[in-house]
Formats: C-alpha cells, sequence, structure tokens
C-alpha cells in the first residue's frame, strides 16, 4: 500500500495478477467522468 500522509492513495499489485479480479475490484471506488473513449479534439476531414 502507498500513502500520502497516511492515507492509502495506491496498491502496488504483481504484474502477473488476474486482470478480472484486479478491474472487478475497483467497482465502486471510481467513477469516469466525461467520455474516456473521446480525445476532445475536434477533427475537420474531408471526404
Amino acid at each position: 500500500m502507498i500513502t500520502k500522509r497516511s492515507k492509502p492513495v495506491a496498491k502496488l499489485v504483481s504484474p502477473w495478477t488476474d486482470a478480472a479480479h484486479l478491474i472487478g475490484s475497483l467497482k465502486g471506488k471510481i467513477r469516469i467522468k466525461g467520455d474516456i473513449l473521446c480525445t476532445g479534439v475536434r477533427w475537420r476531414a474531408q471526404a
């Protein structure tokens, strides 16, 4: 566990940990704000 001023901010895990378990452990702990698939840059492409 990595802490900042005695508060946990990150957890070190083995790179060989099952990815599904790692992602599942984040449920309810993170929030996604906005569109994660968009860069926010508008493109003016001509066809």
